[in-house]
């Protein structure tokens, strides 16, 4: 669901990882790509040259007591914590908990990781992750490509292209690598690839298709789409804290576009990652640069692209606002990069955010308000956007309708623990805003309450005991104020929520790269029949949880009058080595759609037209699919059934 303390991790978390740059001259721009576990080479110089490193992937040697504090805490997390279980058992036949339960000290530290890993790996869990430690998590690996699936003019045909080569000005160590690289052109055909750089798996040559199923097993795409545009991303793009880093070299086989064939042959690149903890040298940039948390918390791993592009970018253009014309009519096109603002602001201090928030969204309302007379439709594009705070979707989604679009429903699973946790996390938000302007007249302990009654029936009890049994969805605090409308908002009273838009088409553009709050800014268009969604692929990328980052829950707050102090999760302990672990803890439900589609998480939202990008959509920013989108809006017989009149 939304960014903070959960996603994105964008929120997503995932995370934390990491930061990359790639080499020499400025690479061209292309849209942010989530959760691409990235590569990164980081030669400033112009007179640098790019060479794979001699640095190695390696795992650590853990004491028994970092065994146990990692096995405790994996251990909390699957048996008492996390919601989407059930729904895994019976999507991939994978029983995290059975799994997780299953580690013991006695497993050596690479047999520990590696187990906690493919726990992790197999539940496909965007919002659910674990970061290998220290060294491993600081090398990122790869090559300066990306690469994307494009189709002919009806949806058919797949290719893997070219659509980005990151430097104007390669400086491989072999000067024929530099030749090599700069006959690679836009728009060429990867057709087969050797020595795809997987752990253990062939270094012999296989087919596009083959090499993108074999790295879909290792991105945690949540369902089909998911999992191949996912895999696509990390084709030359690698991050040790999930898997080792590429070695040696690879060899791509190339349809060139006058339809010869060639082969050409590159090293994967390895690079020291320049996340703080993996240097000495430690800059205030991570700490002090709002972009960072735009990485750290919505599900991405930064590729050289999305630094490029956001190293470069200004601190207003998260949204961006055109009038468009077609067939003589005008269309607003609203694209819109994260539902985070744009402008630089402190995670901690939630009404500084909202009020940066509200202001953003104030801008697209009077973008709407201004224009809306002369606009034949509005079409919102949120591909490859990697989520943010719930609260924003939510005030957009009420421009457009006269219903009153409420919060997202969640809901957690009920254990001792976990109630532990909700009763930990209200107290310290009722006590941490005494003496504010900002008071609660007194803890909201609705969820502990009901927690409570389940975990004291006794014709409960063995759910309860078994981690069978979730609360009934409702309005729950999960520790982001800004992820759901204050507590008094009203539709009547508050200016922010008034309908403006409600009588012409709106559409939405996604793909399988928008995730959480993305995934909810769909849903909630598309549940409350305010606009047609338009996908790219079938399926957005299926992210429907909060939550939370495992060291956000260790930070001590106060419980009670006497000041007594509690991590949030009760006896948690600081992860060892640099491990990172976050999960999913509140599951996203949604109350006015099909069955198929009442979860978020692996599902996503399921697109009512789906327009398959072509080679030149993807190198020109989908400009036929906004053409198409555009000329649907403008058939007065309304043949797509746009919702008018909302």
């Amino acid at each position: 669901m939304g960014l903070k303390k959960r996603s994105i991790y964008l929120k997503y978390k995932i995370l934390i990882i990491i930061f990359f740059t790639f080499l020499t001259n400025c690479g061209k721009l292309q849209r942010n790509e989530n959760y691409n576990p990235s590569f990164i080479a980081e030669n400033k110089e112009s007179s640098s040259k790019i060479e794979s490193s001699a640095l190695k992937w390696t795992l650590p040697e853990l004491s028994i007591a970092e065994k146990e504090t990692i096995i405790d805490s994996v251990k909390t997390i699957f048996n008492d914590l996390y919601v989407h279980r059930l729904q895994k058992i019976t999507d991939y036949q994978f029983d995290s908990l059975k799994e997780a339960n299953q580690l013991n000290i006695n497993m050596s530290s690479e047999e520990l990781l590696r187990k906690t890993m493919f726990i992790f790996m197999n539940i496909r869990d965007l919002h659910t992750d674990f970061e290998y430690p220290l060294p491993a998590k600081c090398l990122i690996g790869g090559f300066p490509l990306n690469v994307n699936l494009s189709y002919d003019f009806n949806g058919l045909n797949e290719k893997l292209i070219i659509s980005e080569k990151l430097t104007d000005n390669p400086k491989f160590e072999n000067e024929m690598d530099n030749l090599n690289y700069n006959d690679l052109k836009l728009n060429d055909e990867i057709l087969t690839i050797s020595n795809l750089g997987i752990e253990g798996f062939t270094a012999e040559e296989i087919s596009v298709k083959d090499a993108i199923n074999e790295l879909g097993k290792y991105m945690r795409g949540a369902n089909e789409d998911a999992f191949k545009t996912r895999a696509v991303q990390s084709f030359f793009s690698r991050n040790g804290a999930f898997m080792k880093t590429p070695e040696g070299r690879f060899t791509i086989k190339v349809q060139k576009t006058d339809g010869t064939i060639k082969k050409y042959s590159f090293p994967w690149i390895t690079k020291k990652s320049r996340l703080d903890i993996c240097n000495e040298n430690k800059s205030n940039y991570y700490n002090n640069n709002s972009y960072f948390f735009k990485l750290k918390k919505s599900n991405k791993h930064e590729t050289i692209s999305n630094y490029y592009k956001n190293i470069k970018k200004k601190s207003n253009d998260n949204v961006t606002l055109k009038i468009v014309k077609k067939n003589d009519k005008k269309y607003g096109l609203i694209r819109i990069e994260m539902f985070i603002p744009s402008a630089n602001f402190d995670e901690n201090d939630y009404l500084s955010v909202r009020n940066k928030i509200f202001k953003e969204v104030n801008i697209i309302r009077n973008f709407i308000s201004k224009n809306k007379d002369i606009l034949s439709g509005i079409i919102f594009d949120v591909r490859d956007n990697g989520g943010g705070f719930g609260v924003y979707p939510i005030l957009l989604a009420n421009i457009f309708t006269h219903q009153f679009v409420t919060n997202m429903k969640v809901f957690p699973l009920v254990s001792p623990t976990n109630r532990d946790t909700f009763y930990n996390l209200e107290m310290s938000r009722y006590f941490s805003r005494l003496g504010t302007n900002d008071e609660l007249s007194e803890p909201i302990l609705n969820t502990v309450i009901d927690m409570d009654f389940l975990i004291n029936d006794k014709f409960k009890k063995e759910l309860v005991n078994k981690r069978l049994l979730l609360l009934e969805p409702g309005n729950r605090f999960d520790g982001d104020e800004n992820d759901a409308l204050p507590q008094n908002f009203s539709k009547d009273e508050t200016e922010i929520l008034e309908p403006i838009y409600t009588e012409k088409p709106v559409a939405v553009l996604t793909n399988s790269n928008c995730y959480s709050s993305c995934d909810d800014f769909a849903a909630l268009f598309k549940d409350y029949k305010i606009a047609r969604i338009f996908g790219e692929t079938r399926h957005t990328g299926g992210g429907g949880a909060n939550v939370i980052d495992w060291k956000e829950f260790l930070t001590p707050v106060i419980i009670d009058s006497d000041g007594t102090k509690s991590s949030i999760i009760p006896n948690a302990k600081s992860l060892p080595k640099g491990i990172e672990l976050r999960f999913a803890w509140n599951k996203v439900k949604r109350l006015n759609t099909s069955k198929d589609e009442q979860y978020i998480e692996g599902n996503g939202v399921i697109s009512d037209y789906i327009y398959k990008p072509t080679s030149y959509d993807i190198l020109n920013n989908g400009e036929n699919i906004l053409n198409k989108i555009m000329d649907d809006m403008g058939n007065e017989k309304n043949p797509k059934k746009f919702y008018l009149n909302r």
